[in-house]
């Protein structure tokens, strides 16, 4: 063959491997947004609600110098407003005989980068149906919202449990009335998430003497609101599952230095406290966490280190 002939075939050739190539890329997407953990006889399963940047500002109790150093170190992305990027998760924890959920996230309370749970949960091949328990960690939208969408149930057969001082402070108008702007809207988000469920007796406002959940044990970690719960499920053997809600936010900052603190807690010092109380338990007890607002899937454990504490991230291994 002539080399002219060749040519044009040669150009050919290489337009459309760069046009497959290019195609291939533009098809890609990220992997569904959860993940499983077996943790003893639990099949834990972490479910990505969404992402958001949360305010630099907002972290408390640290040198702005020390913080930002820390964030540099640990590579934390950041967004077009230098916002830190933080991941907003709940989970799934199935026992032989329940599926629990414990928070249930945004839904449409925080705008279009939320609100995932309900369609990542049913990639995981759980429909909402399924659900029969609810675990809130707190009455701040991202962990409550999901439960309803446009008025109505989104887990029609479950039994929503929020402790009774988180119900009775964010349902409560003269609280709304001497609110700031900031948290002012929270209150109608609240009202509006679990009223379908106060309506059918599905909403369990409990107290700490009140609480019975089979299998789970309350921990009262008060501070970032009134009424803020940790559930730890027992998955036998030793091994358990600490859902731990809101007591850590900046993840890079709040585990070296837990007296870290962030500005919206309702108790500043008392989630300082509590934050280095169940960190030292977490770490003797070798507990499995779930953190909301750790990196997802935000599964691992909490160890003590020379500076203060250190976040293990779980390994990825098949699902055998």
């Amino acid at each position: 063959m002539s080399v002219k002939l060749l040519k044009p075939i040669l150009v050919a050739l290489l337009f459309s491997a760069g046009t497959a190539y290019a195609e291939s890329r533009t098809k890609v997407q990220q992997v569904d947004g959860y993940f499983l953990q077996p943790v003893g006889n639990l099949k834990v399963t972490a479910l990505f609600d969404g992402e958001l940047g949360l305010p630099r500002s907002d972290l408390l109790g640290i040198s702005t110098e020390k913080a930002n150093q820390l964030f540099a170190e640990n590579f934390v992305p950041v967004n077009e407003h230098n916002q830190v990027v933080t991941d907003f998760s709940a989970y799934l924890v199935q026992t032989p005989t329940q599926n629990i959920l414990i928070d249930a996230g945004t839904a449409k309370c925080f705008g279009p980068s939320l609100g995932h749970v309900p369609e990542n949960l049913k990639k995981a091949g759980v429909q909402s149906e399924q659900i029969d328990t609810i675990l809130i960690t707190h009455a701040h939208p991202d962990h409550l919202c999901g439960i309803t969408l446009n008025g109505k149930m989104v887990y029609p057969n479950a039994k929503v449990y929020l402790a009774k001082a988180d119900v009775d402070y964010w349902t409560s108008a003269k609280n709304e009335a001497k609110a700031t702007d900031f948290f002012k809207p929270l209150f109608k988000m609240t009202r509006d998430a679990l009223k379908p469920y106060q309506q059918t007796g599905q909403l369990i406002a409990f107290t700490k003497d009140s609480f019975k959940v089979p299998n789970v044990e309350l921990i009262s970690t008060h501070g970032h609101t009134e009424g803020h719960s940790s559930y730890l499920v027992d998955g036998l053997n030793g091994q358990k599952f600490l859902g731990l809600g809101d007591v850590v936010h900046y993840a890079a900052v709040q585990f070296p230095y837990p007296e870290a603190s962030y500005k919206p807690d309702t108790h500043s010092r008392r989630a300082i406290a509590v934050r280095k109380s169940i960190f030292k338990r977490a770490s003797q007890n070798q507990w499995w966490i779930g953190a909301a607002h750790v990196a997802f899937p935000g599964i691992g454990h909490i160890v003590k280190n020379s500076k203060g504490y250190q976040w293990i991230p779980t390994q990825y291994r098949p699902d055998n």
